[in-house]
Order: structure tokens, then sequence, then C-alpha cells
């Protein structure tokens, strides 16, 4: 079951790095039908920091 829902942190990471920091750089989202290595990298960014931010809440300290 934790493998499912690390999964899910990250997708919900992924979609709100999508919305908050793509328009700020200029980036289209991989949402939006543009595959590109730039869209993929703020997609990846964004599931790293919530994965991190959730491991902090749940464990509190970092690993």
């Amino acid at each position: 079951m934790n493998f499912i829902l690390w999964i899910l942190v990250g997708v919900v990471g992924a979609l709100i790095a999508g919305w908050i920091i793509s328009p700020l750089v200029g980036i289209p989202t991989i949402n939006q039908d543009v595959f590109s290595l730039p869209a993929l990298l703020v997609s990846l960014l964004g599931a790293i920091v919530l994965l991190g931010v959730v491991n902090l809440v749940r464990r509190g300290r970092i690993r």
C-alpha cells in the first residue's frame, strides 16, 4: 500500500508543478500535449519536492 501512496504523491506533485511552475518560466506542461525535456524536468522537480515534504511530515526528519 505504501508503494501506491508514493506513486499518487508523485503524480500530484507533478501536476502541482505543472500548474504553478510552468506558467512562471513559460514552459508548456505535459498536460497540454507538449512533451519536451523542460516540461519533464518541471514535473520531476514537483514530484521530488512533494515527496520530500510528505517524507518530512510522516517521519519528522530527512533520511
